[in-house]
């Protein structure tokens, strides 16, 4: 398969906020890979990605040289809420012809067109040739399904990127245990560690760096050239993305690429999007004291609203900061670029570009937004793009103009 198409349908990408907010779902990381990763692995394909216009400019179809009109017939288009696996989905994907969609429930995993059409996302079962229906598929959501689905995705992941591969040795004085569930790439450094895949796999990417006294129980994904600091403790149905630094306790949580949480402090049941830092001693309840379900703020209602999770900390948008001895309480949102500092705990909605905490919060400056972006990504040798930037004043306007 050359080419198909990964589409934001427009529901979900609104209830995924503020993740979605700089990004297409398909850039979403969970278990080891994005979604977009993992369709083109297991098709063997270019992903090319359909998402807000605002989002298209890094992420979309403008950036790849091929037209339209040369790519898309007899197409395939996928829904990049839903996961894929090797049970069910993927053979079915293979054998789909002309205007024939897949289902899950009411809501279309995929369907293959003769030709390109945008409003693909409103299904009527009646306009395909044949249906298929799923019983069992990982569909994200929501922000919280990211940790909530994060530990299936992980095992999936595992079993099918170290089929038929071979481990690399870890070198030095370490603490391997159930050693055939764990599976290391090149260049990985550790000395005096416990891995205790006991309870799920641990898969280290290269270039990773885990220092002394660190513990992980798996199910845990560190990827590429991400360090944790001296005496970090990982536990279960974690992923750590790509160029992180992290240390303290984190359990059931997954820290987007770029990110810091390279203090003591707790994190549990959380998601960090990209470019995030939590200041030293920043801690996040990831349960009520009266341990009774949680209420979460609704982008599109402007308001908290119950769902049924018991265990739920924080979710961070990208650039996104906390300063020292930061306390988050239990079910927290906060937007993109947002300053959090001050006494007491912040307020469980914190809007995007804003400074402050539960004292008092202002509307950060852009000019200041981009000058922050800019100093933080050179630090780690990438530059804030005209693309980056266009994207944040694109959300800064709506905002606040």
């Amino acid at each position: 398969m050359d080419f198909f198409i990964l589409y934001d349908g427009s529901t979900e990408w609104k209830n995924l906020r503020p993740i979605t907010l700089t990004r297409p779902i398909s850039e979403i990381r969970l278990g080891i890979l994005t979604i977009r990763e993992r369709w083109e692995k297991y098709l063997g394909g270019k992903a090319l990605v359909l998402t807000k216009p605002y989002l298209s400019k890094k992420y979309g179809m403008e950036k790849n040289p091929i037209t339209v009109k040369n790519v898309f017939k007899n197409i395939l288009l996928i829904n990049s809420s839903f996961v894929p696996n090797n049970e069910e989905l993927i053979p079915i994907i293979y054998k789909l012809k002309k205007d024939e969609a897949i289902f899950f429930k009411e809501k279309m995993v995929a369907v293959r067109r003769s030709h390109y059409r945008y409003r693909i996302d409103t299904p009527h079962m009646k306009k395909y040739n044949k249906i298929y229906h799923i019983n069992q598929v990982v569909y994200i959501q929501y922000p919280w399904d990211i940790f909530l689905k994060n530990e299936i995705v992980l095992k999936q992941d595992f079993s099918f990127l170290t089929k038929g591969k071979n481990s690399f040795s870890l070198f030095g004085n370490n603490n391997l245990i159930f050693k055939e569930k764990i599976f290391l790439e090149e260049d990985i450094i550790a000395e005096n560690i416990v891995l205790n895949a006991k309870l799920g796999p641990i898969y280290l990417e290269r270039g990773v760096q885990i220092m002394e006294g660190s513990m992980i129980r798996g199910p845990v994904a560190i990827c590429q050239k991400s360090t944790l600091n001296m005496g970090t403790k990982v536990y279960g149905s974690t992923t750590i993305g790509p160029f992180c630094k992290v240390g303290g306790e984190i359990i059931n949580s997954v820290i987007f690429s770029y990110s810091n949480k390279a203090h003591d402090g707790f994190l549990g049941n959380s998601i960090l999007g990209e470019w995030c830092n939590l200041g030293a001693g920043t801690n996040i309840s990831n349960l009520r004291n009266d341990y009774s379900k949680v209420t979460v703020w609704n982008y599109e209602k402007k308001d908290f609203f119950p769902i049924d999770v018991q265990f739920f900390g924080l979710i961070m948008g990208d650039y996104s900061k906390s300063s020292i001895n930061t306390q988050f309480n239990t079910a927290t949102i906060v937007g993109i670029n947002a300053n959090i500092f001050g006494y007491g705990f912040p307020p469980r909605y914190i809007p995007s570009f804003t400074l402050g905490g539960i004292q008092e919060r202002k509307v950060i400056s852009f000019k200041k937004v981009c000058e922050t972006a800019d100093r933080m990504m050179n630090r780690r040798n990438v530059s804030f793009s005209i693309s980056d930037k266009d994207i944040l004043e694109y959300l800064y306007n709506s905002m606040y103009e």
